[in-house]
């Protein structure tokens, strides 16, 4: 006959028990906080991570259009603008008389594929349109620079080279129009830079082209400019060479230094 096996007598549930089964309750449901915490932080640490990317894609971006921005207004073909003083004082630019939308800064569109011309193909009256008004092979642009301040003030403009390309600055004219009065400029002949062209001023050094100044500029006045820039093919400098290459530059205006003792052309 089997024998019955005995059974284990049943253990009391004690207080200590207890305690122990709720530690172990408190670390099953801490280690499975803790894990969803992580995966959580995790998650959210993605998120952050996708967001500030994109943040600096989007600075990244607007900095780029910006240098371009940056580039094409300062170094283009030629720009206007004023110095902060001017601007302090209310000195105004615009492509029009009636200053409706007057401007801190210009920039005159570019001549593509240029080759050399000569003065007497120019059109007449060539400071008689505003604005761009460039044509085949010379750019043409005509501003007004205006006292739209309270002050009487005198002021310079110079005219600087701020890039070339194959010599190309060798074999330029720039002719300024201001108030009607037309004068060219040339760089001097390499023999003697202070020795003019024919027919021209001489630049004042390697890359300024020209000064003018306006003294007892009133409030309420206008000056008027026309910029024209060409290749002169009658030009020693003028060869096959040049002819692929480029120049930038630009006009400043600023007050006038009180101590200055040579009065700048066109004065």
């Amino acid at each position: 006959m089997a024998r019955k096996k005995k059974t284990k007598p049943e253990e009391a549930f004690t207080p200590h028990d207890l305690d122990d089964l709720s530690v172990q309750t408190r670390r099953i449901v801490g280690r499975h906080y803790a894990v969803k915490e992580s995966e959580e932080t995790t998650r959210d640490s993605k998120l952050i991570k996708k967001v500030l990317i994109t943040i600096l894609t989007i600075i990244l971006i607007l900095l780029i259009l910006w240098l371009v921005s940056l580039f094409i207004t300062l170094y283009g073909d030629l720009v206007i603008s004023t110095d902060r003083n001017l601007r302090e004082n209310g000195i105004q630019l615009c492509t029009d008389e009636s200053f409706k939308d007057p401007a801190i800064q210009l920039s005159a569109p570019k001549v593509a594929d240029a080759t050399n011309i000569t003065y007497d193909w120019l059109p007449k009256n060539l400071d008689k349109r505003d604005g761009a008004h460039n044509g085949e092979n010379y750019l043409a642009y005509t501003f007004y620079l205006k006292n739209g301040g309270k002050n009487t003030l005198d002021y310079t403009g110079t005219m600087e080279l701020t890039g070339t390309a194959n010599g190309m600055d060798e074999a330029i004219r720039v002719m300024i129009y201001k108030n009607g009065e037309e004068l060219i400029y040339a760089k001097g002949t390499k023999a003697d830079r202070s020795k003019a062209e024919k027919g021209t001023i001489a630049w004042l050094d390697d890359t300024t082209i020209m000064k003018t100044q306006s003294k007892n500029f009133t409030p309420g006045s206008v000056d008027k400019y026309t910029v024209v820039i060409w290749i002169e093919g009658n030009d020693l400098e003028c060869t096959n060479d040049v002819l692929g290459g480029y120049i930038r530059s630009r006009i400043l205006f600023s007050v006038a230094d009180p101590e200055e003792s040579k009065a700048p052309v066109f004065s």
